[in-house]
């Protein structure tokens, strides 16, 4: 396939042109250039493997249909075929992302904890919708993920092998992040596919190992086919199973996943746990799926707060008493807020968000805010901040309602109708 050259331009179907800058950098399927487009700069992928119709076809109906989500740095424009080949253009990516494999090798760092977690949220969120919308995405892996370190801003690049559920477009994955029965070469890239390795790229993020690369990855000299079959195929055995060790993290090897995984939240390395269990290897639709993480680490950003005695933030379980990871102190066991099957500490600063207590996917919006009572900085409440009235139920069975900005003691034994969905207790 021809490369480009500076200042050629590039027919596109939308009978416009953009011309090439420069290169920005190849890999395997294409070379990127910076182009300019309109009186703007964007990329610009020019393949230099050779691509059928079905390929193009589809990669065209992708641009039209438009982004699943603003998480997607997606085909915008296709060009027709010449000089060989063709491309898409693409927004550039801004300055201050970093690569999944950037954060693997300390060359990138979270500013915080909640910026992992919220991180990890986009990217749960972002393949919802693009689930929901009957496409599979086909070759996620660390490479498709661009985080900035310090807002948590996820962007994922590399759509254009996004296709419908079912529909293939040659492409088979990444070793580490291929689920088994690709492997095993049973089956392509579909969206229970996507589940497993969804569920790698969170791993990654949250623990900083790849989750099948413990004692057996050691024992193994090079990764050829064979060992590939071992390490990531049905006989594949997670680096945390608690049942079979053989594959278990190595003292001096995998610091990370050691250090961490004790204090990570039970409902987080239980989940991990499922998703990757013989089971749902071998059984996909067993596979925890993107809504179910949204979910999961929703519950787990509740569960990061502050320390009352040294301030600093640690995870704690609702409804038990713990002890801080940063100080060591016991955190006394707080009042919790049951909703739905989400279980919200009350400590001050805590918020509760939309899609705690409604049918959304917006886990951004705040509808309340613990707070301490300025009269006597003993008793908390939680402020209404989701701008429509709550009732709320005392345990004589006494009805009061709470207006947008107002505020109501976090006491155990309050029942709060929050909307029409979200009936809360606070216990």
């Amino acid at each position: 396939m021809a490369e480009l050259s500076i200042g050629t331009q590039v027919r596109l179907r939308n009978n416009t042109t953009c011309t090439i800058k420069k290169e920005l950098g190849r890999g395997g399927q294409g070379i990127v250039y910076l182009v300019d487009y309109k009186g703007g700069e964007y990329a610009l992928k020019w393949y230099i493997l050779e691509y059928g119709s079905a390929f193009y076809d589809n990669l065209e109906r992708n641009v039209n249909k438009g982004a699943p989500s603003p998480s997607f740095l997606w085909p915008e424009a296709i060009t027709e075929r010449q000089f060989g080949s063709f491309g898409y253009l693409m927004k550039l990516r801004p300055k201050g992302y970093e690569e999944v494999g950037a954060f693997l090798l300390a060359k990138a760092r979270f500013a915080n904890v909640d910026i992992m977690i919220d991180a990890c949220l986009q990217i749960c969120t972002a393949f919802q919708q693009l689930h929901a919308l009957g496409y599979s995405y086909q070759d996620m892996n660390d490479g498709n993920f661009f985080i900035n370190p310090n807002t948590g801003h996820v962007l994922i690049c590399d759509n254009d092998n996004v296709a419908p559920n079912g529909v293939n477009m040659g492409i088979a994955g990444k070793s580490g992040y291929m689920a088994p029965e690709i492997v095993e070469k049973e089956t392509m890239p579909n969206r229970y596919t996507d589940y497993f390795s969804q569920s790698v790229i969170l791993f990654l993020l949250f623990f900083m190992n790849r989750p099948f690369e413990g004692a057996k990855a050691i024992s193994c000299p090079c990764l050829n086919e064979s060992a590939e079959r071992i390490l990531n195929g049905k006989n594949c055995v997670f680096i945390m199973d608690p049942t079979d060790r053989s594959n278990a993290p190595v003292k001096g090897l995998h610091t990370n996943v050691l250090r961490r995984w004790p204090y990570a939240p039970k409902i987080l390395r239980n989940a991990f746990i499922k998703t990757f269990s013989h089971e749902a290897i071998i059984t996909p639709q067993k596979r925890i799926m993107d809504r179910q993480w949204q979910e999961l680490f929703t519950q787990v950003r509740s569960q990061y707060v502050p320390c009352p005695h040294c301030g600093k933030k640690t995870f704690v379980e609702p409804g038990e008493n713990n002890v801080c990871s940063e100080c060591g102190k016991t955190i006394s066991k707080p009042a919790t807020l049951k909703i739905g099957h989400y279980a919200i500490p009350l400590v001050p600063g805590q918020r509760i968000y939309l899609s705690q207590v409604a049918l959304s996917d917006d886990y951004t919006k705040a509808v309340s805010t613990v707070i301490r009572n300025t009269k006597n900085p003993s008793l908390w409440g939680l402020r209404n901040e989701s701008g429509v009235q709550w009732t709320v139920q005392l345990p004589t069975g006494e009805v009061r309602l709470v207006e947008n900005g107002s505020g109501m003691p976090a006491q155990p034994g309050l029942k709060i109708r929050f909307t029409k969905e979200g009936n809360g207790e606070i216990i």
